[in-house]
């Protein structure tokens, strides 16, 4: 059990990194519905393949680009040899996109397959968890499968089209959710727990509740930097165009350091400890790196990925922290 779950974990953790290089790139709509792309299973390679095309067997549900709009078939047939006949077909109706992109396809269509391949792990962890009979692990372990199934459902109503106030932060955080879940079940499996002071501790609650905090305010930082792309503001003329309570955002990095300290920098003393002191404070460093990106470098895209990783690092590695101590 315990090794399906840290294969869980770290599945989950590339779906998040795969997640944020799909926004990163705008790939997001590079399989225009869902669960099939192009309402194909294996995504088309060139824009040939979505193309109308004459003497063409084509299954219900089938999508083709054709003057312009984006089309899927309503019932099995074969095209004719004359022109485009719109009785076999239907608008694509749900959003207005109705372009192909390689890139864009595939980087989403990767995507979706390693949020299908962590899903194997995690209802094996179910399964397992039930036939164990045991309260912590049915929980835990019906918790990150709900989770999930809520991701993928989230998924497809982003993917519909449809508009989800604060869509980066609920997947953030339903995404999160997964990964605090297996972290329980990690602590679980491994049992072991070490005393330490209660004010220590304290400050290990108080960093998970800052991080966290962080983070949220982080997505939607992401989500204004979105919407001055789409309207045509370039990376360089970002950081000028962010709203004023942005810069609580980029101050509490300096609040986020001091309270991780005060339990960190003492915790590089003890053994059992001593790894999560480090990961904290290795991460905080590459977070504050990637920030003076942010603000110096013109928001470089490549960063954004790293960032948002990097901020669940912590607050999971917070968790494991208090999770794995006593007092």
């Amino acid at each position: 059990m315990k090794r399906i779950t840290n294969i869980a974990f770290v599945l989950v953790y590339v779906v998040v990194l795969a997640g944020s290089v799909v926004r990163m790139t705008g790939a997001g709509m590079g399989c225009p519905d869902w669960p099939k792309c192009f309402g194909l299973l294996i995504p088309p390679t060139s824009e040939d393949q979505i193309r109308w095309a004459p003497e063409t067997n084509y299954s219900e549900g089938r999508m083709v680009i054709e003057r312009d709009t984006l089309w899927y078939a309503t019932q099995d047939h074969i095209s004719s040899d004359g022109s485009f006949n719109t009785s076999n077909w239907a608008p694509y109706t749900k959003h207005d996109y109705a372009e192909f992109n390689a890139i864009h396809t595939w980087t989403e269509y990767i995507n979706r397959l390693s949020g299908a391949l962590s899903g194997i792990p995690i209802l094996l962890l179910f399964i397992l968890a039930i036939r164990s009979r045991k309260r912590t692990p049915i929980i835990l372990a019906s918790a990150t499968l709900g989770s999930v199934l809520f991701v993928a459902w989230l998924g497809k109503l982003v993917i519909d089209g449809n508009l989800i106030p604060n869509s980066i932060t609920i997947h953030a955080v339903s995404a999160l959710a997964i990964l605090l879940f297996l972290v329980g079940l990690i602590q679980y499996y491994d049992g072991r727990k070490v005393q330490i002071k209660k004010s220590i501790r304290a400050y290990i609650y108080a960093s998970i509740v800052l991080s966290f905090l962080q983070l949220v305010q982080g997505t939607q930082v992401r989500e204004v930097v979105d919407i001055a792309l789409e309207s045509g503001i370039s990376r360089a003329n970002i950081i000028s165009s962010l709203p004023d309570w942005w810069i609580i955002h980029r101050s509490g990095v300096w609040l986020l350091i001091a309270i991780h300290a005060l339990w960190a920098v003492p915790m590089l003393k003890m053994p059992r400890f001593a790894l999560y002191a480090k990961l904290v404070i290795g991460i905080l460093l590459a977070q504050t790196l990637t920030g003076i990106l942010f603000s110096r470098f013109g928001f470089p895209a490549f960063a954004q990925p790293i960032h948002i990783v990097l901020g669940f690092g912590l607050i999971l590695v917070d968790l494991r922290a208090v999770l794995a101590s006593k007092v």
